[in-house]
């Protein structure tokens, strides 16, 4: 298939009629796959990705811009606002396809205005030029043989959406439902539905009245699971749409928080709490401090002064001791004297002795006394040496250590206090907060109901299943109590075959897989900066789940891919199915390279775009594909618009040229 032209008319910020060329080209030789749109954000570039949409798909596109509106609510919003809505809007979409062998043209013409106070809507598809009815009152059928819905949003996709399909949760069953579409397994899987069918038309056949009821029964039943189900799965996928939508204006909420210092504020009464905290520890630290200055700690200033008093102690210790040896020695004298007197010794020696104990007292008395200063006790004496012994390194190092506490809780209090003095206030940081507080709780309520989705479309699956085994076993009684043999055997052979398809369904589902998740693989090696990060890529062929795998062969949990790396996954997953389709369908990129860093950029632009599909329309803005990258992919543009946006009029109007002229 092959866009050729987009007709818009008075669409959304397209006022008027404007017409632009989607074609490839050739040059020299060579294709020409990509047609180039920049334009700033909001300048269109995402209207024009909702046209293609549109023009194809009517009630069932996914535009961005339709939210939870309806569709009648849609195409009147669509309007562009300077022109009556009476005169109405329209989109068409010409393209190519070739169908066995046959190139075929076609053109989609969708117009709507508002008639009798009523939004009407026209749809006319020509075919060869001309209009066909016929086809134009069968589209919704033909265009899902040619791009059926649930693929088109692999070859038509936003990049800021894609992500999706590299986390870990809720990717796999719709990626399951769009490989077997674009691999032909969903063909295999109506075939086994229809063998069902046929097997439960022939067993109400030779079933007895009671079984019919009771097949009837379970019919209504499964009948209505099913359409359940298919109601949830509307609902998830419409859900799914403003869930994401919620992703990125709760991502641009954030943004704005952390530009506006959303952090500080929110972190201020924490902040205050703790600035609280730390001036009182500071008034214990100080306190403690004063404490010991008022003690023992202003002697740790003269630690020489100490060392004299303490050497001047000495010898006025050792005389004070010689004191109390000279009472001692003048008692024992005495003593001695008066045994002599009693004795009746000479008086001469007692006088030679009491000389001899006079001068040896007397020599003692000078040899030791060198003159009290001190006096100090022995209260004070052991308290001197204690302090020089153990207590003034003791309170060294508790002084040190809470003067460094102090030092610590000083620099802390002054980062509190420059945090706090950057906090917004109340009124200027109002409106952010309440955006961001809006975001969040619009998110978790989609998320919420997301969840809730699932959960009654896998109760109504699993009912489903079960009413379905109940009605395997009353075709089987059936099958067994049939008297006509031939009936039997048919509703045998339609159950063998049934059986069969399924293990025909399984094997090819393994060979397929196999092969897309080798395509897969290159695709994301080649576009990956980092080489070795991932070894191989495996999808399960049972459930679709995809694992990432490294060099090593571990599990790689997708978690540990940058925002970038994710995307990348995501194209590469879009690239390898593209790949291993074989629908050569084009590729419509919008917003491509937001979260890529200069690298993947470069990857994507070299190895990518230039191959994608015979056909990419790249919808950019200028920080995205610049001159740089503009000038690489030159050799592969066939042409560039630019989608000039008047501020004043509103109005969006695309020009040959890109932002600069070649």
């Amino acid at each position: 298939m092959i866009l050729d032209k987009l007709t818009l008319r008075n669409f959304c910020l397209f006022r008027g009629k404007q017409v632009l060329d989607l074609s490839p080209g050739k040059r020299n030789g060579k294709r020409r796959p990509i047609v180039l749109f920049g334009g700033i954000n909001g300048g269109g570039k995402t209207t024009l990705f909702d046209a293609v949409q549109l023009a194809l798909y009517g009630s069932r596109a996914r535009c961005s811009k339709r939210s939870n509106l309806s569709y009648e609510d849609f195409l009147l919003h669509s309007i562009h606002q300077g022109v009556p809505p009476t005169e109405g809007a329209g989109v068409a979409l010409s393209f190519r396809h070739t169908a066995d062998g046959e190139p075929h043209d076609y053109e989609v013409r969708r117009d709507w205005k508002v008639e009798d106070g009523r939004l009407r809507e026209s749809v006319l598809v020509l075919q060869e030029g001309l209009p066909n009815y016929s086809v134009t009152r069968s589209w919704a059928q033909l265009v899902e043989e040619l791009i059926p819905l649930e693929i088109s949003q692999l070859f038509f996709f936003d990049g800021e959406k894609i992500r999706s399909l590299a986390e870990d949760a809720s990717s796999s069953e719709a990626l399951g439902t769009a490989i077997k579409a674009l691999l032909g397994l969903d063909i295999v899987e109506r075939l086994i539905a229809d063998a069902g069918v046929l097997q439960g038309r022939l067993a109400r056949q030779v079933a007895t009245p009671e079984q019919q009821a009771q097949v009837a029964e379970l019919d209504g039943q499964l009948a209505s699971l099913r359409k359940q189900m298919d109601a949830l799965r509307a609902e998830r996928a419409a859900l799914e749409n403003r869930r994401q939508r919620a992703e990125v204006e709760l991502e641009e909420a954030r943004q704005a928080f952390a530009t506006a210092g959303g952090r500080h504020w929110e972190e201020r009464e924490t902040r205050g709490q703790r600035l609280a905290e730390l001036r009182g520890l500071t008034q214990e630290i100080e306190a403690r401090l004063v404490a010991l200055a008022a003690g023992e700690l202003p002697l740790a200033l003269v630690p020489d002064l100490l060392a004299r008093v303490e050497d001047r102690d000495a010898p006025e210790k050792t005389a004070a001791e010689a004191e109390v040896v000279h009472h001692l020695l003048s008692r024992r004298d005495r003593d001695l004297l008066e045994l002599l007197r009693d004795a009746g010794a000479e008086p001469d020696l007692q006088q030679r002795v009491a000389d001899h104990l006079d001068r040896d007292r007397q020599k003692r008395i000078v040899a030791a006394h060198p003159g009290r200063r001190l006096g100090l006790s022995e209260a004070a004496r052991g308290m001197l040496g204690h302090l020089r012994g153990q207590r003034l390194a003791e309170l060294d190092s508790e002084v040190r250590g809470l003067l460094d506490k102090l030092a610590q809780v000083g620099q802390e209090r002054e980062d509190l206090e420059r945090a706090l003095a950057a906090t917004p206030s109340e009124t200027d940081i109002a409106a952010v907060v309440e955006r961001f507080r809006k975001a969040t709780e619009d998110l978790t309520l989609l998320n919420e109901t997301a969840v809730r989705l699932d959960g009654q479309l896998n109760a109504r699956k699993i009912e489903a299943e079960f009413v379905g085994k109940k009605l395997e076993r009353l075709w089987q009684e059936a099958k067994e109590e049939a008297e006509r043999e031939d009936r039997q055997r048919m509703v045998e052979l339609s159950g063998r075959t049934r059986d069969t398809m399924q293990v025909f369904l399984r094997r090819a589902t393994e060979r397929k897989i196999d092969r897309l998740s080798r395509l897969i693989t290159e695709s994301f090696r080649f576009l990956l900066r980092k080489q070795t990060l991932v070894e191989q890529v495996l999808i399960d062929p049972g459930t679709f789940a995809i694992t990432l795998y490294d060099a090593a062969g571990g599990a790689l949990a997708r978690q540990r891919l940058s925002e970038g790396e994710k995307q990348i996954f995501a194209i590469a997953m879009l690239w390898g199915l593209a790949r291993a389709s074989a629908r050569p369908l084009p590729a419509v990129i919008d917003t491509p390279m937001a979260r890529l860093d200069a690298a993947h950029r470069q990857h994507l632009v070299e190895r990518y775009f230039p191959n994608a599909s015979h056909q990419v329309i790249v919808l950019s803005t200028d920080t995205e594909v610049d001159r740089r990258y503009y000038e690489l992919l030159q050799p592969a543009i066939a042409r560039a618009y630019h989608l000039g946006y008047d501020e004043r009029s509103r109005v969006t109007v695309a020009e040959e040229g890109y932002f600069w002229k070649d």
